[in-house]
């Protein structure tokens, strides 16, 4: 089940960075082709105004929206690639004095460290949730799209992540 999860949270992470990507080289493609070379040659070349037009308007309704939408993604990206990377032990540990420790107590201290990381992820799973039910239907400045849909990772990723946590110190827990 848990590499399904994986999967699914691994293919969501790449969708969202591409749709990300796509949105800032439309963006950057405006800016630099649309509203610079081809603006000029709309100015020097009259028969070349009305392909100029309807190329800057079909553009123009997309990269509004350029600038806040990838910055939104983003956060799935972080947020996925958290998770993914502590299913695989991806996270820098400095474990020496863990290790260090006789099999109670390394057992105790990873116990604590779960149980830590867990609450401030409940935590994280309440107050996202509280926080997508006051503003969530707030849509963002520049398209008619709810902060919800974008603010949804959080306790996605909080479950996602005690999960992942639980599941590292019930391996840790039997290789000890």
């Amino acid at each position: 089940m848990l590499r399904l999860i994986d999967r699914i949270a691994e293919a969501l992470a790449v969708f969202t960075f591409m749709v990300s990507s796509a949105f800032i080289f439309l963006n950057v493609l405006n800016r630099y082709l649309v509203l610079g070379l081809f603006r000029n040659w709309a100015k020097d070349h009259e028969s070349f105004r009305p392909a100029y037009f309807a190329i800057r308007d079909a553009l123009g309704s997309i990269v509004v929206t350029a600038d806040e939408v990838p910055g939104l993604l983003l956060v799935w990206v972080a947020f996925l690639g958290a998770y993914l990377a502590m299913r695989k032990d991806g996270h820098i540990a400095f474990d020496l004095f863990v290790q260090s420790l006789p099999r109670k107590g390394r057992l105790l201290v990873q116990g604590v460290n779960t149980v830590l990381i867990s609450g401030f992820l409940v935590l994280l799973f309440w107050q996202s949730i509280r926080m997508i039910q006051v503003s969530g239907a707030t849509e963002i400045e520049t398209a008619e799209i709810a902060q919800g849909w974008f603010m949804l990772i959080l306790p996605i990723a909080a479950v996602l992540l005690t999960i992942a946590a639980v599941k590292r110190f019930l391996i840790q827990k039997e290789d000890l």
